[in-house]
């Protein structure tokens, strides 16, 4: 997975998740490398309906354990797990037993995001959906390679 360049676009979901645990899924589509596709796990999505194909693009994800946007001057974990295709993006449903995130999936909000600065220990970009309009931020923990905090930077009206 790449990092994307600044001043460009792309979609954004939140699946609303309750597997083990109540939680968010955060994805933000991203350029993809060859090695995404070798990590995606082609056959538990072909089981959910969906046919993988390779792609210019991938959703970089994220869980959330606390399930909510950070409100200003709060900081939340983002945990960064294998990069989903694009196409799952629509997904709503449960996932069987015995796969990997078995468990309800719902969509909680959807739309597009502009990456406004973007560098390997902090990412800015801007998210537009049916629920949220705001700037937002990502740090990378300092010594945590997959542990990122999320914080709100502005609300856009």
């Amino acid at each position: 997975m790449k990092l994307p360049e600044k001043n460009t676009e792309g979609e954004f979901v939140i699946h609303e998740h309750r597997a083990k645990k109540l939680h968010w899924d955060l994805r933000l589509e991203v350029p993809a490398t060859e090695d995404d596709f070798e990590i995606i796990e082609k056959e538990s999505y072909r089981k959910l309906g969906f046919d993988i194909k390779k792609r210019e693009t991938v959703m970089w994800s994220f869980a959330v354990p606390k399930a909510k946007f950070p409100k200003k001057g709060e900081k939340l974990l983002l945990i960064e797990t294998e990069p989903h295709p694009v196409e799952y993006n629509s997904f709503e449903g449960v996932i069987p037993e015995k796969m990997y995130g078995a468990g309800e999936v719902k969509i909680y909000d959807k739309g597009r995001i502009k990456w406004i600065d973007v560098n390997p220990k902090k990412i800015k970009f801007e998210m537009i959906g049916e629920k949220i309009r705001a700037i937002f931020s990502i740090v990378r923990f300092a010594k945590e390679e997959k542990k990122w905090l999320w914080l709100l930077e502005e609300q856009v009206s």
